[in-house]
């Protein structure tokens, strides 16, 4: 290991979509990389260096993070990136209790478990104002739209979260929001990999053509303007390394006026907007 890499940052979630850009472009940077990823395999087609080390991780087990821990108490780790999560979307009507259980598992508890477990390691190495702690949110943890509720919710909590904890670590260890809108990943496709038998589920209810609509209209906007995943990473590794951090990055443009017309708008014509655009008359 090259003597020269005296920072380390740990992300999650790094197999596919924005972890994997940011791996990429944390190295560039000059920054030593702890990827991390449920499936060790996923990883194996990120090129090796003195600058890279590959630990399996699943942020919902408490014995795979003492591991990930442990596999970093060699190196000069000051940074986490939380990126690991996952969507399950779908009318809360028909939404099981352990769907929504398990979408909390990895969204939120899963995140500050690992933020938990590293933020030792952060303190040890790091001096004061020197680490980052940044927790990969979403526009929707700002605002909720039709078929979300559970992502929504699980982003809502990541933001309460990140600023609580900003507020207790003080300027030491500055914490970073991400909000993130449409992106061009995979993460549509997991959505439906996490639906399980939901299409079976809203047949003949109100929300079979909705789901249908929410499906299409998604993959559509994200495809048509949707920031690609390594623009994003970008926006992110520069505010890793920002002298003085900002405390929110809200990516996108869609993210950004999202959020200004949620805040500007009266409420109902807001919901209207919403329950019009996706099919729920």
């Amino acid at each position: 290991m090259k003597a020269s890499i005296d920072r380390w940052v740990l992300i999650t979630g790094c197999s596919s979509g924005i972890g994997k850009a940011l791996v990429a472009q944390c190295r560039a940077t000059g920054w030593g990389v702890v990827a991390t990823a449920r499936k060790h395999a996923s990883l194996a087609d990120l090129p090796p260096g003195d600058d890279l080390r590959v630990v399996p991780l699943d942020v919902t087990y408490a014995h795979s993070l003492q591991s990930a821990s442990d596999a970093c108490k060699d190196l000069r780790l000051i940074a986490l990136i939380n990126n690991a999560g996952y969507g399950q979307m779908g009318p809360l009507e028909l939404m099981r209790p352990e769907e929504l259980r398990t979408q909390f598992e990895t969204n939120v508890i899963g995140l500050q478990a690992a933020t938990n477990a590293f933020l030792p390691l952060i303190r040890k190495n790091a001096k004061k104002g020197e680490g980052r702690i940044i927790q990969l949110a979403s526009v929707l943890g700002r605002l909720s739209i039709p078929m979300s509720g559970a992502y929504s919710a699980s982003k809502h909590a990541v933001v309460a979260l990140a600023e609580t904890l900003r507020m207790e670590l003080g300027p030491d260890i500055p914490v970073i929001i991400v909000e993130p809108g449409a992106i061009q990943t995979d993460f549509r496709q997991t959505v439906m990999a996490a639906w399980g038998d939901l299409p079976q589920r809203v047949k003949d209810t109100v929300y079979e053509s909705v789901v249908e609509q929410y499906r299409i209209q998604r993959e559509a906007f994200a495809r048509e303007h949707g920031m690609k995943a390594e623009d994003c990473a970008a926006m992110i590794v520069k505010a890793l390394n920002a002298r003085r951090p900002p405390r929110r990055v809200i990516v996108g443009r869609d993210s950004y006026w999202a959020q200004v017309a949620h805040r500007l708008a009266p409420a109902a014509l807001f919901e209207w907007a919403m329950r019009r655009n996706y099919g729920l008359k």
